[in-house]
């Protein structure tokens, strides 16, 4: 090689490095460019023929109360096509009316973790009303899986060729996210006009993850929806709640005109959106937008429902256990509510002992004794049979889910439970309008339009005049068995401030449903709608217990040592700083006693004479001294109704004396009482600081027996007849 060749072979080799990395960048670059949309299936293995022939048929018997579905609302001709859907070319029938459809579809899905399923959407269709030719349907879909009887719902949009003989169908994915590998929300699935054989497996496409195709919002985006709430005849709603669904921040109320503006930000909702209403007396309804459509002209329509009470309804079971076959139990979908309601007073008060007991005893006193406790304990069984008999049935004869959800209103709260003030509206069996048995449930929920529940807004629901049904009112004329509504009506008067609760904040709060890991509970998917904890309202029903108590009453305890005098003064202020009724509350067989004692060392201190009065009983108060926990009469008071003839706690509730005779000692709400005791102080006893207590305790029992010596036989899940409340050490 020359000295001239040289230098042009480097250059010549630079040239060529250089173009390598041009070459490389470019290649860097087309592949960090993103890439076309490209469809393609997502499965998961296939599940064996014997677990899939299992499936099968647990999905016929699970799926056959679930079947019939309603034509579309309205008058006209319904029009009716078949498709297969999907890889396992899944049976779906879909029905028009106008511009309204309906749509039914069920199968098995072949796949591991898969089973049996079945769903019913409802929605807007445009096109011809006389075919299905170009149409393109939004609609809203619930599902029940038929296996592990759990719900799920969401939109979807359906269109069909020119022709009508195909279809393709973008849904959102529910639950199906949770494991799908690709964590895409949407999916797509293909469907045909059905005829002859069913196509085999994989014939159609479907399960195709579509969320990156779809047009969406961008989080920060304000979108801004307006339109007009109206009944079905195109009568506009005014001052109805709307909103998008499952997000209560965006909830607005129409105008005069039914019209609304509500706003939200694309986060809430990137790519799909359901606007929802109700009103008292409709069945709650939605329209669906998909990001990219027309946000204004939106039209919600409600349906008006049947609010006479059909005796002939039959109750759903609470129970997820009680009928494996039975797809609707509500235990099976609302778990977490189930649970809760299963370990509170309300799921047992079909069958409890102390109310045998004082029904018996109530009877034996005499005719005109009104035997009215089957209204609110059995109001279920009451209900179905007119019958006022108190016999233990169970939880299903009591105030269960399904009785409760189907209270139309509350009328007046001075009669007894079903026998006067709660009004039920329960439905007709017989109709049709909505696919399974519920039919219907009312909630003070706008925004639940899951098809087998048939929601409807019913903001009575979550008022205190709901609880005064049963918490209120009953007995002879004069004086009401129970007056807990009236107590808290009287305080609830003279609250201005951010202390007004009604009995549902107290009793049923917000951010205290528990998952596994103890922490509040943030639904998804299997309860069919996202709430945050806060819109989670537990269903436990707690209440004179100890927790309650300590949030209720306030107990400061100060002492005072006087050794030249040996003496130990003990105080004890008492505040009802919580309740916004009396304490105790409800009837006059329960109390609260207040007991204070004293102690030097190991040593229990007597009390002086000034402050042993009997305080707990008719039996004169011991000399000696009580220990704590001694309930033989110690220093303190009895928060209860007292008969002024006696100093006694009053009659039975069933027969009270005259009014001037009562006297009512309880703690009032706001109230407070103040107490002293007093000790004596040996002259041996130790130079050491002496230790005051106060106990309280609540008794559902005669005053000053124990909790062993109650005159009732106490059943499985009574609550105990005496229970500490709270002890204060000082």
């Amino acid at each position: 090689m020359t000295s001239s060749e040289k230098p042009s072979r480097r250059r010549a080799a630079a040239l060529g490095l250089l173009a390598g990395l041009a070459i490389v960048g470019v290649l860097l670059v087309v592949r960090a460019w993103p890439r076309p949309f490209e469809e393609r299936v997502v499965t998961r293995p296939m599940a064996s023929p014997e677990e899939v022939a299992t499936w099968t048929a647990d999905g016929e018997r699970r799926g056959r109360p679930l079947e019939e579905f309603p034509d579309p609302p309205g008058a006209g001709r319904v029009v009716t096509a078949k498709y297969w859907v999907a890889l396992p070319a899944y049976d779906m029938e879909i029905r028009r009316r106008g511009g309204r459809v309906t749509l039914g579809i069920r199968g098995v899905d072949a796949q591991v973790r898969g089973g049996g399923w079945i769903a019913f959407a409802e929605g807007a269709i445009t096109g011809d009303s006389a075919s299905f030719r170009g149409a393109v349907a939004r609609v809203t879909w619930s599902c029940i899986g038929l296996r592990h009887r759990r719900s799920s719902m969401g939109v979807a949009k359906l269109t069909f060729s020119a022709d009508a003989r195909t279809l393709d169908a973008v849904y959102l994915q529910g639950a199906e996210a949770l494991w799908s590998p690709t964590g895409d929300t949407y999916v797509k699935a293909y469907g045909r006009v059905a005829q002859g054989e069913r196509p085999p497996y994989g014939a159609i496409l479907g399960q195709i993850p579509y969320t990156r195709a779809l047009t969406r919002h961008a989080p920060d985006a304000a979108v801004v929806v307006s339109g007009v709430v109206r009944e079905r005849d195109g009568n506009p709603l005014a001052g109805v709640p709307v909103q998008l669904q499952g997000v209560d921040r965006t909830r607005v109320h129409t105008d005069e005109a039914g019209g609304f503006r509500l706003e939200f930000r694309g986060r809430d909702a990137p790519w799909s959106q359901s606007i929802a209403a109700g009103a008292s007396g409709y069945r709650n309804g939605e329209a669906v937008l998909f990001a990219g459509e027309r946000t204004d002209g939106v039209v919600v329509e409600l349906e008006r429902i049947d609010l006479d009470d059909h005796p002939g309804y039959r109750w759903i079971h609470p129970a997820p256990d009680k009928d494996p076959d039975d797809a609707q139990a509500c235990g099976t979908c609302h778990a977490w509510q189930y649970a809760e309601w299963n370990g509170s007073r309300h799921a047992r008060m079909a069958e409890n002992g102390h109310v045998i007991f004082e029904r018996a005893r109530m009877n034996r006193s005499g005719a005109g004794a009104p035997d009215d406790c089957a209204a609110c304990h059995q109001p279920a069984y009451a209900a179905a049979s007119g019958k006022g008999d108190y016999v233990p049935r169970g939880p299903i004869a009591g105030n269960h889910c399904d009785f409760c959800h189907k209270i139309g209103h509350v009328a007046d709260v001075r009669a007894p439970g079903v026998f006067g003030s709660v009004v039920l509206a329960r439905p007709d069996p017989s109709r049709r309008d909505r696919p399974g048995d519920v039919h219907r449930v009312f909630g003070t929920a706008p925004d639940v339009t899951f098809a087998y529940m048939g929601a409807s807004y019913a903001p009575t629901l979550g008022t205190s005049h709901l609880c005064a049904g049963c918490h209120q009112g009953g007995g002879p004329p004069g004086r009401a068995k129970v007056d807990t509504f009236e107590e808290w009506r009287a305080w609830a008067a003279t609250r201005e401030d951010d202390r007004f609760r009604s009995c549902q904040d107290f009793h049923m709060p917000g951010a205290t449903t528990k998952n596994v890991d103890g922490r509040p509970f943030d639904l998804f998917a299997w309860e069919t709608l996202h709430r945050t904890p806060q819109a989670v309202h537990s269903h436990a029903f707690a209440g004179s217990g100890p927790t309650f108590a300590r949030e209720a009453l306030d107990v400061q305890v100060t002492k005072r040592v006087a050794r030249a005098e040996r003496r130990v003064t003990v105080e004890v202020s008492v505040t009802n700083r919580g309740a916004g009724h009396a304490v105790p509350t409800g009837t006059w067989s329960k109390h609260v006693a207040l007991g204070v004692y004293a102690r030097v060392g190991d040593r229990w201190l007597v009390a002086t004479p000034a402050t042993r009065r009997a305080a707990l009983g008719d039996a004169a108060p011991p000399t000696e001294a009580l220990a704590a926990g001694d309930w033989r009469n110690p220093p303190g008071l009895v928060f209860g109704v007292f008969d002024r003839t006696n100093g006694r706690l009053a009659p039975p509730f069933w027969a009270p004396p005259d009014r001037a005779d009562l006297d009512d000692r309880r703690l009032a709400a706001d109230a407070t009482v103040i107490f002293e005791a007093s000790f004596e102080l040996p002259a041996d006893a130790p130079d050491v600081e002496p230790i005051v207590e106060a106990r309280v305790i609540h008794r559902r029992a005669p005053l000053a027996t124990g909790p062993s010596s109650v005159p009732w036989e106490p059943r499985p899940y009574d609550a105990p007849p005496e229970v500490e409340w709270l002890r204060v050490v000082r």
